[in-house]
């Protein structure tokens, strides 16, 4: 038994396999974000809140676990790409708009010292994270890196956890009120959304338009669908560059018509 999903190179079956790993780190996820929001937070939250964090969970487990899991980690480009879609632009967004009135109060209180806050505030100023978070996106995506580490359960799960991490660190100024950062208004995020994603459309481009098979990994796994390997890897280059591109233009049409009705708000008024 495995504890994490991984490229063994073994013959694909649709027997359904265990991996208790991708169970304990998503229990550990729910704990820790519970935790970090505070007893009682839970009960304070509206249903919406809820109803997201529970979603959250559940799109992680899926991306993580039987089936996709080890499809995308030995296997198809394509599915990998899917799992990184799935963990940065859907679980980790709706983890924090599950946690968000825990977190404010949390935040409100304020860490035990002050470097803690400072290193905080550094962390999620939207600068610094969309550069974190580019900085995983391309790191993760470099071939010699997959190649490396997508064959062992533990490499496999550094490149998940990093996904995990990034995708919560770039989702928070967007989503999180404080730190305040008194001139990210609406439009502000709006762009930080399209900026903070173009990487993907190069990573996209390149996966669409290689003559050869970038990722040794997914050229020499054994076929699991009849589709060839440069057809799964162009598939691939569309999830991220179109997948993405989906989630962040419906997230800044949000933006933006929040932002519009207060804006519209005085004229009513009056």
């Amino acid at each position: 038994m495995q504890w994490w999903c991984a490229a063994l190179g073994e013959t694909w079956t649709w027997n359904w396999r265990a991996y208790p790993g991708v169970w304990l780190f998503v229990i550990a996820m729910v704990a820790g974000l519970r935790w970090v929001a505070g007893p009682g937070s839970w009960a304070r939250a509206g249903a919406g809140e809820r109803v997201a964090f529970i979603a959250g969970v559940i799109t992680l487990w899926i991306s993580l676990d039987w089936p996709l899991g080890p499809i995308a980690a030995g296997y198809l480009a394509s599915a990998h790409a899917l799992q990184f879609l799935i963990v940065t632009m859907f679980a980790a967004p709706l983890l924090l708009l599950g946690s968000r009135t825990g977190f404010i109060e949390r935040i409100a209180v304020g860490a035990p010292s002050a470097g803690l806050r400072a290193v905080g505030r550094t962390i999620v100023h939207p600068l610094v994270a969309a550069i974190i978070f580019n900085a995983i996106v391309a790191a993760s995506h470099v071939p010699s890196v997959v190649d490396g580490l997508m064959p062992t359960p533990f490499g496999a799960f550094m490149i998940d956890a990093a996904w995990l991490a990034g995708g919560l660190i770039f989702w928070w100024p967007v989503i999180m009120p404080a730190p305040v950062y008194a001139r990210f208004a609406e439009p502000m995020k709006i762009l930080y959304l399209l900026v903070g994603t173009l990487f993907h459309t190069v990573i996209g481009m390149i996966m669409l338009s290689a003559e050869l098979p970038i990722y040794g990994v997914y050229e020499l796994a054994p076929p699991i669908v009849a589709i060839p390997v440069r057809a799964d890897q162009q598939l691939a280059g569309g999830v991220m560059e179109l997948g993405v591109f989906g989630v962040i233009v419906v997230a800044s049409g949000i933006l933006f018509f929040r932002w519009a009705g207060r804006q519209g708000l005085p004229d009513q008024a009056a």
